[in-house]
């Protein structure tokens, strides 16, 4: 009889990424109207990107849209898609708005608060991503 060779296991770690905070967007508008909207509101300048964020493997995945500044400032993307969410513990927000670069809660809390002066969009939540426990979570800072 053969002797089993001894099996090493390599455990490979994979890097959480970087606490961020982002804004969830409840509203009716399509993703097209709200960035116009944002980009007047805010004098910003969301455009479309060119990827879009894949939520899965395979040619069935669902894309979510994603509309950026230049340079990386905000992040706009959709969280749901008929029959899809991107990430599922929030399925009643309809948009993220991610915020890129430096973490300061008191200019993302006055971000919200020019947002919510927005008569068409319905609230604006603030969240911490150490707080989401989502997989997809990750994917928002791609």
């Amino acid at each position: 009889m053969k002797e089993r060779e001894k099996v090493t296991r390599h455990t490979i770690f994979s890097a959480e990424p970087a606490e961020f905070l982002f804004l969830g967007l409840v509203t009716s508008e399509p993703d097209y109207r709200l960035t116009v909207m944002l980009n007047r509101q805010l004098s910003i300048s969301l455009q479309h990107s060119d990827i879009d964020i894949v939520a899965g493997s395979g040619d069935d995945a669902p894309h979510f849209s994603v509309f950026t500044t230049s340079p990386l400032m905000l992040s706009l993307v959709t969280n749901r898609i008929p029959g899809n969410f991107l990430i599922r513990k929030l399925k009643t927000i309809d948009y993220f708005l991610v915020i890129h670069g430096v973490l300061d809660k008191v200019k993302a809390e006055n971000l919200a608060a020019q947002i919510r002066k927005n008569p068409d969009i319905t609230a604006v939540f603030l969240f911490n991503s150490t707080l989401i426990a989502d997989r997809n979570i990750k994917l928002l800072v791609q």
